[in-house]
C-alpha cells in the first residue's frame, strides 16, 4: 500500500495548483461517471423486471399453444375411439381394415394401434413392420387408462419396436354398456419437425431457447435433438433456477448457466401433462441496446469532465494567489532575509489565520528550543551525579548515552564510548552475557540480572541491570535504557542473613531448619539414584548428669567439641545438624551396605570416647547412635527420622556407647 502511494505522488505534479486541478478534474470525471454508471443500472434493473415478465407472459402463452396441440391430438383420438365403438369391428382383420382406413393417424401420429383388455395389440399403423404378439399389460399408461378410463399422454420413453424417443396418447374404447372395450393408443415422435415446431418462433431473442422436461427432469423438447429423451443433469449439475423450477417453483428468475452464462429464466407447468416449459435468455442479447449507449455515456461524461476541470483550474489560480504569497514569504524568513513579523497580516480568511499560526508556531518553537537546552542542561547534571550508571542503547546494540557514574565505576572514557557498540566498549566476553537479555528487552521484555566485576579476595563487587525497553508511539523498541546498581554490600549482607539461618549459633553446624531442608532433598535423590543413604540419631550419654555436676558452661563446652568430633568424623558431603539440647542427626547419602554404615557408626563411637580436654580437666564422654537406612519406598522425612529415633532407644537399651540399626521397610 505504501509503495503504491509513492507511486502515485511521484507520478503528480509538484504543483499545489495543478494537484487541485487534477483531483476536480478527476472528481467531477467521477462523479459524472458514477451517476451515469448508476442511471445504467438502475435501467438495466428496471428493463431486466420488464422483460422477465414478459418472457414469462410468452412462455404462459407457449404452454396454452402446447396444451391446445395436445388436446388437438386427444380430440383425434376421441372421434376415432367413437367411430369405432360405432363400426362395431370385433376380430383383428376388421380392426386392422379400419385404423388404416384412418388417414388422420398418419398425420398426427407416428404411429396407433388398438389394444385389447389384456393389453395384446390387436391392430396397428406405424413406418415399421408389426411386432406380432406386442403386449402393452403393465404399461404404466395402459393401466392408467383402464384405471381412470380417460385420455392419458404418457411421460416420455423410447419406442419398443422403432426405438425412437416418444410419448403415447391414449384413449378408451367404450361399448354400448359403458364399459372398455378397447383402448386406442397412438405414440408421437418426439424428434419429428413439426412436433411443436412453432416453440422455435417463441424463443426469446438471437441466443435464447425453449425446452421442455417433465417434472422429473427428463427433457421432452429441446433445440439440440440429442438431448430428447436425457436426464436434465445428464450433462452436468444444473443451474439453481432450475433446480428450483423441479421443486415446483413458476415465474422468471435472473441467474447463470452451469457454463457462466448470465440469463433470465422463466418457468410455467403445462396443465395436461405437468411438464415444465423453460425458456433461457442471455442477458448479453436481452440488455444489448442499452450497452450500446452505455460508451456514449461515458464519453460525454469525459468531455464534461474536462471541461469542469479547465473552469476548476483557473479557479484555483485565482483562489491560491495569497498562499503562493506567503509561501515566498516563509522561504524568504528562512534564508533570514525576512523577520517573522511579516506574518502577521490582516487577512480574514483562512490564509490570515495560517499566517497568524506560522508567527505564533516560530515564535514558540525559538521559546522550546531555549527551554529545552536548559532541561538538557539540568538533566545532564542530575544524571551525571546520581549513584547509579545510566546508559541508553540503539538497535543496533551501541551506546547513545552514558552518564558519568559509567566512567567512574567501569573506568571507560564516555567520550570514547559513545557511537561505539557494548562489544567494543566492554569487551566480548561481557558483550556475550549481555547478548541474551539485551535481545529480550528489544523483543520489549523489562529484564534484571546481576554480574560480578574483579576476582575473590580482590575487590569483588556485584551489580544489578534493569534493561527497559523504549517503546515508540507505533508499538516498536527503537533502544533500550539500562539502569545499573551496586549491590555488593546488599549481597554480602544477604549472604550473612542466610549463614545465620541455617546455622546453630552456639556449635556452628547446621541447625534443625538446614536438616529439615536437607534431608527431604537426599531422600528425594536416593529415590532418583537407587543408592542407598543412612540418617544417624546420636545424644550424648548421662549429658544431663555433666549439666548439674560441671554446670552449663561445661554443658556448652562439650556440645561444641561434640559437633567437631562428628563433624571430623563424617565426610564433607555429610550434613551434621544439631536438632536441640544434645541430640544431633548425620545425613549419609550414597552408603553402599549395612556393613559400611555400621563401620561410620564404630568409627563415631570411637572419636567420641577420646577424653574432652575441659577447663577443670579431662571428662570421659561417650555417645549412643542410632542409624535407619533408607533405599526406596513412600517413607516421608519424618518418618525416618522417627526410625532413626527407634534406632537409638535399642542402642541405649543395649548399654550405650554404641550403635544400633534398622532398615526402612520399602
Amino acid at each position: 500500500m505504501k509503495t503504491w502511494r509513492k507511486r502515485l505522488r511521484r507520478r503528480l505534479p509538484a504543483s499545489l495548483k495543478a494537484r487541485m486541478s487534477v483531483v476536480v478534474f478527476l472528481l467531477v470525471l467521477g462523479a459524472v461517471a458514477l451517476l451515469a454508471l448508476a442511471t445504467l443500472a438502475v435501467a438495466e434493473l428496471g428493463m431486466r423486471d420488464v422483460t422477465g415478465r414478459q418472457q414469462y407472459v410468452s412462455l404462459a402463452g407457449a404452454a396454452v399453444f402446447i396444451d391446445e396441440e395436445l388436446d388437438a391430438k386427444r380430440n383425434v383420438l376421441r372421434a376415432i375411439a367413437d367411430s369405432l365403438a360405432a363400426g362395431g369391428a370385433q376380430d383383428g382383420a376388421s380392426l386392422q381394415r379400419f385404423l388404416s382406413a384412418q388417414t388422420v393417424l398418419a398425420r398426427e401420429f407416428y404411429s396407433a394401434g388398438v389394444v385389447g383388455m389384456d393389453g395384446l395389440v390387436l391392430a396397428s399403423v406405424s413406418p415399421f413392420k408389426p411386432q406380432a404378439g406386442l403386449n402393452l399389460k403393465g404399461r404404466p399408461y395402459f393401466e392408467q387408462t383402464l384405471a381412470s378410463r380417460r385420455s392419458v399422454i404418457s411421460a416420455p420413453l423410447n419406442g419398443s419396436i422403432s426405438g425412437m424417443p416418444i410419448v403415447v396418447v391414449t384413449q378408451p374404447v367404450f361399448d354400448a354398456s359403458g364399459g372398455v372395450r378397447y383402448v386406442l393408443a397412438a405414440s408421437v415422435n418426439l424428434r419429428q419437425p413439426d412436433f411443436l415446431g412453432r416453440l422455435g418462433a417463441l424463443k426469446p431473442g438471437a441466443g435464447g431457447y425453449l425446452y421442455i422436461m417433465t417434472s422429473d427432469g427428463v427433457i421432452v423438447e429441446h433445440p439440440d435433438k440429442s438431448r430428447i429423451m436425457q436426464h436434465i443433469e445428464a450433462q452436468g449439475p444444473v443451474s439453481a433456477p432450475t433446480r428450483r423450477a423441479m421443486q415446483g417453483f413458476e415465474g422468471w428468475l435472473a441467474g447463470s448457466t452451469t457454463q457462466g452464462v448470465d440469463a433470465l429464466f422463466a418457468y410455467h407447468r403445462i396443465a395436461s401433462t405437468g411438464w415444465i416449459l423453460a425458456s433461457v435468455y442471455p442477458m448479453r442479447d436481452a440488455f444489448a441496446p442499452l450497452h450500446a449507449i452505455r460508451s456514449k455515456i461515458l464519453l460525454a461524461a469525459v468531455l464534461l469532465a474536462a471541461l469542469a476541470g479547465l473552469a476548476g483550474w483557473r479557479a484555483v489560480l485565482r483562489l491560491l494567489q495569497p498562499l503562493a504569497r506567503l509561501r515566498h514569504q516563509v522561504h524568504e524568513i528562512r534564508r533570514h532575509r525576512l523577520g517573522i513579523d511579516v506574518l502577521q497580516i490582516e487577512r480574514r480568511d483562512e490564509i490570515g489565520d495560517l499566517s497568524r499560526d506560522f508567527y505564533s508556531l516560530v515564535a514558540e518553537r525559538e521559546m522550546a528550543e531555549a527551554q529545552t537546552r536548559d532541561s538538557e542542561r539540568r538533566l545532564k547534571l542530575l544524571t551525571d551525579h546520581v549513584p547509579v550508571v545510566i546508559v541508553y542503547i540503539d538497535r543496533e546494540h551501541r551506546y547513545q548515552f552514558i552518564n558519568a557514574t559509567f566512567e567512574k565505576w567501569f573506568g571507560k572514557s564516555r567520550k570514547e564510548s559513545l557511537m561505539h557498540s557494548v562489544r567494543e566498549v566492554l569487551g566480548e566476553e561481557a558483550y556475550q552475557m549481555r547478548e541474551a537479555y539485551l535481545r529480550r528487552a528489544f523483543a520489549g521484555e523489562e529484564v534484571d540480572f546481576e554480574f560480578t566485576v574483579g576476582a575473590e579476595g580482590d575487590g569483588l563487587r556485584a551489580f544489578q541491570t534493569s534493561y527497559v525497553p523504549d517503546v515508540d508511539e507505533r508499538g516498536a523498541v527503537a533502544g533500550v535504557y539500562g539502569l545499573i546498581h551496586e549491590i555488593t554490600k546488599t549481597r554480602a549482607v544477604h549472604t550473612a542473613l542466610q549463614f545465620a539461618a541455617a546455622t546453630d549459633t552456639l556449635t556452628g553446624i547446621a541447625n534443625r531448619r538446614r536438616f529439615d531442608e536437607q534431608l527431604e532433598q537426599s531422600m528425594q535423590r536416593t529415590r532418583a539414584t537407587r543408592a542407598p543413604m543412612a540418617l544417624a540419631y546420636l545424644d550424648i550419654d548421662r549429658f544431663k548428669a555433666i549439666n548439674d555436676r560441671l554446670g552449663h558452661q561445661a554443658g556448652d563446652e562439650v556440645l561444641k567439641e561434640f559437633a567437631g568430633r562428628l563433624a571430623r568424623s563424617v565426610r564433607a558431603s555429610d550434613l551434621v545438624a544439631r536438632l536441640a539440647g544434645d541430640e544431633f542427626v548425620i545425613v549419609l547419602e550414597g552408603v553402599k551396605s549395612a556393613a559400611e554404615v555400621g563401620q561410620i557408626g564404630a568409627k563415631i563411637i570411637d572419636a567420641i570416647r577420646q577424653p574432652f580436654e575441659l577447663a577443670g580437666g579431662p571428662l570421659p564422654v561417650t555417645t549412643s547412635i542410632g542409624i535407619a537406612i533408607f533405599r526406596d519406598g513412600a517413607l516421608t522425612p519424618a518418618q525416618l527420622l522417627d526410625l532413626a529415633d527407634q534406632a537409638l532407644y535399642a542402642a541405649k537399651g543395649q548399654g550405650r556407647d554404641g550403635v544400633a540399626l534398622l532398615e526402612a521397610a520399602e
